[in-house]
Formats: C-alpha cells, structure tokens, sequence
C-alpha cells in the first residue's frame, strides 16, 4: 500500500475512534492529526474539511454494515428458520459492539448532528431496506413453517430490532440478553399462522 493510502486509512480510523469517543463538535482536526502522527494541515491532502471527513467517515462505516448484512445470509444458510431469524436479530445488534464503526453508529444513528441529518437519515434508510431485504429471503425461502403475512413479519421484525438496539444502548448487556429472550418467544409465536 501507498504512504499516502496508508495515511489516510490512518486519519479515518482516528477519526473514526475520536468523532465515536468525544462527538463531532468536540473533535478537532488537531486532534485527528495528533493521533495520526501528521501535522493538521497534511489531513487537507486528503480531505476538504473536518465535514468531509465525517461524511467519509459515515459513508466507509454504513458500507461496512451494509455488507455485513448481506454476509449474515450466508452464515444462516443452512439453520433452520427460527434459528435464522433469531441469529439475525442477535448480530444485527452485536455489531454495534464489536468494533469502532458499531461504536461510531450507535452514537450517529439515531441523534445525528444536524448538519448530517439529511445524509445519516438516507443512510439509515438504505440500512433498513437492507435488513427487510434479508428477512424477506429468509421469509420466501421457508419451507417449514406457515406464517402470517410477511409485511407483518418484517415490519414487527425490524421493530424489535430497533427497540432493542434503543435498549442496548442504555441498559448493561445481561438486561438487554433477557429482554430479548422474552421478547423473542412472543415474537416467535406471534408471527405463526394459526
């Protein structure tokens, strides 16, 4: 890899750790580049400004989670539908504790600065069609069980997902691992045809 490939990897994966740890306002491109080990106006090589680092930042972040939504169809290719379904909604939250990119989307991902409304809530929108994508294949690809209607199902689905994620957020792991435990076996049921 090229010095200058490397270096602004560099600045996006500082970026990345500083917007995550310290918010958009309060990281400064002095301190991106002290991390970096590059004087401040070397970042200008490579970005317009501390705006379009962020944008960067979200667009490399949100392709990140993207794919790693479309991975977990291979992962759960051969589990059956329940274990499926239940391994979807476990990773699709895990993720937001695995790495800096996680940490940097459950800050972003539901208050975004307003500066970045418009392009987060776009982002967000590409995330969840994503996630409807995946749970409808799992839903047309059933030969098990008999359902409701699956708008129903991936709509309830994705809201669980999202409260979860809300509750992930605020509450240590072992109360979100039981809630989602209880919440999972009405949800189950629930969405089988009588």
């Amino acid at each position: 890899m090229k010095k200058g490939e490397e270096t602004k990897k560099r600045i996006l994966a500082q970026g990345l750790r500083l917007f995550s740890s310290y918010g958009y306002e309060e990281t400064a491109l002095k301190d991106i580049a002290e991390n970096v080990k590059i004087k401040t106006p070397s970042i200008y090589a490579y970005f317009e400004s501390k705006q379009d680092l962020f944008e960067q930042i979200v667009s490399f972040v949100i392709e990140d989670y993207l794919e790693f939504i479309k991975q977990q169809s291979f992962i759960i290719a051969d589990f059956p539908i329940e274990k499926k379904l239940y391994h979807v909604l476990v990773e699709l939250n895990k993720y937001y504790y695995m790495n800096d990119k996680g940490f940097f989307l459950k800050r972003y991902g539901i208050y975004p600065p307003e500066s970045f409304k418009e392009l987060i809530t776009a982002k967000n929108k590409q995330v969840e069609e994503e996630i409807r994508e995946l749970v409808f294949s799992i839903l047309r690809n059933n030969k098990e069980n008999e359902f409701i209607d699956e708008e129903t199902i991936v709509t309830s689905f994705t809201t669980i997902l999202e409260g979860m994620l809300y509750h992930m957020m605020s509450s240590p792991y072992k109360e979100y691992e039981h809630r989602l435990n209880m919440t999972w076996s009405v949800f189950w049921k629930g969405i089988q045809a009588l």
